[in-house]
């Protein structure tokens, strides 16, 4: 099991090797967003600053409570600016929404897709995605209120006990158990949206239970997969903010490359989740629904292209392979 582990996991990075361009286009993406995002803080920031002689405290070190005040002046106003964060960070999770259809089906078909292809397929599930992603809602306010739970429990029991430490461990292990169940509803949604591409699936309530099912039946292997690949994007997170709290704030442009590839990981551990489910799928999903005779067999991968290439999918997205730059 756990070398079949090691290899799907393997195989899901050489996946997401081959396909690396949409990797680096959602990166461009979301460099564009975070750049228009911070601009309208930067300015009236870098304005003060210049005026300030709290510039000094700043400049040569970070002081929490220097900052805080700063913000606070009225003159500042920086708190009005963050909307444009917001919305730059609300237009890059519309814009990763709308182009996971496309991710998945370059994945499913391992193959370059013209532009116009990929956008057409991305067009083509996008609203089903949204019905996911709506749908995913339920499980994480549920898995929310278990990690509220357990943390009041972890601070009365804190509270009562005679060694200090007892509540921070119990709060440390309140995290970790929601953080994976956090991620077990991951895995379950992620299931759900490569089936739903891999099947043309029209229905999101069916295919979610289904996908349900089918990741229940290889709970260990998708687990441990999806886990793994999780723990690398918080190390690489944890490692990266250790780096970043140890660089001078005069170092600017390191900085801002120190940020940037931390975010570079986090996008890249994310696409290799999905590549990794999209190839546990076509090598294992079939023989775990022949184990279930209740659920609906899943064709082979050659019956799987027929399918995708019905009516509401765009032919051209299953098309011979155009010259066009690849998305």
């Amino acid at each position: 099991m756990a070398e079949e582990q090691k290899g799907m996991v393997a195989a899901g990075f050489s996946l997401l090797w081959r396909r690396q361009s949409v990797l680096w286009w959602v990166f461009v993406v979301n460099l564009v967003c975070g750049v228009l995002g911070a601009l309208p803080a930067a300015v009236p920031l870098a304005h003060a600053l210049s005026q300030s002689l709290a510039a000094q405290k700043l400049s040569h070190g970070f002081d929490l409570a220097i900052f805080e005040e700063l913000v606070r002046l009225p003159d500042m106003g920086i708190w009005r600016y963050t909307t444009g964060a917001w919305v730059s960070a609300f237009l890059f999770v519309l814009f990763m929404l709308f182009v996971t259809g496309g991710i998945l089906e370059t994945y499913r078909q391992d193959r370059r897709l013209a532009t116009g292809d990929f956008f057409a397929a991305s067009g083509a599930f996008f609203w089903r995605l949204v019905r996911l992603l709506l749908l995913s809602i339920i499980p994480f306010v549920i898995v929310g209120f278990i990690h509220k739970g357990l943390s009041k429990l972890a601070d009365h029991i804190g509270d009562r006990a005679i060694a200090d430490q007892v509540g921070i461990f119990l709060g440390w292990a309140a995290m970790i158990i929601f953080l994976l169940l956090a991620l077990w509803v991951r895995l379950w949604f992620d299931i759900a949206q490569v089936r739903a591409v891999a099947q043309n699936e029209r229905r999101m309530w069916r295919n979610l239970w289904k996908s349900w099912s089918i990741t229940w039946h290889d709970v260990g292997r998708l687990f441990g997969m999806y886990f793994v690949i999780a723990l690398l994007a918080w190390i690489a997170l944890a490692v990266g903010i250790v780096i970043w709290s140890r660089l001078p704030p005069t170092a600017t442009p390191l900085t801002f490359l120190l940020l940037e590839l931390i975010m570079f990981a986090q996008l890249t551990t994310r696409l290799w989740q999905l590549a990794s489910a999209m190839t546990w799928y076509r090598h294992h999903a079939e023989s775990v629904v022949a184990a279930d005779p209740v659920m609906d067999a899943i064709p082979a991968p050659a019956e799987v292209v027929e399918m995708a290439s019905a009516p509401d999918l765009p032919p051209a997205s299953l098309g011979p392979e155009l010259p066009p730059a690849d998305a």
